[in-house]
């Protein structure tokens, strides 16, 4: 009956490395989190950014084949686009434009006669380095989109 007593009195353990276990793991999942949405918010900026350039460079005609009229027989009606001068466009707009003080990167460029699209990207580390895990892979993050237009002609 006695040693009972002492049994039931006397803790048996303490929750502080309990605690401090979930502790570390809510401080690495915030990390993470924060990470993530960085990620996703550089990438979606990245994108807007190309979208924009990209839209500007699609309204260089090509005004030799615009009023020759080459698919003026076509269902698909189509304004045909000057690619240099889209790409000379594309290129300066992107050159001018910083992005979390980091240059934007120009990977490709393709044109044809009625169509653009680019793959752009930017390199950087993540704004948090999770502590306890050593990722070197993280060192260098490359965010990358693809971003496109075309010149389908809308009639009045």
């Amino acid at each position: 009956m006695a040693v009972s007593k002492w049994l039931i009195g006397k803790s048996r353990g303490s929750l502080i490395p309990l605690s401090f276990g979930f502790f570390l793991i809510a401080m690495s999942l915030s990390f993470i989190s924060i990470n993530i949405s960085s990620v996703y918010a550089t990438k979606k900026e990245l994108t807007n950014i190309g979208e924009a350039a990209i839209n500007k460079a699609a309204h260089s005609i090509n005004l030799l084949a615009y009023y020759a009229e080459i698919n003026r027989f076509s269902s698909n009606k189509r304004v045909p686009l000057d690619c240099l001068a889209a790409n000379t466009q594309f290129h300066n707009l992107i050159s001018q434009t910083l992005l979390s003080n980091r240059s934007i990167r120009v990977d490709r460029f393709d044109c044809d006669l009625y169509e653009v699209k680019a793959v752009i990207s930017i390199s950087g580390r993540l704004p948090i380095d999770i502590p306890f895990f050593n990722l070197n892979q993280m060192d260098n993050l490359q965010i990358t989109t693809t971003v496109g237009a075309s010149s389908v002609y809308m009639p009045n």
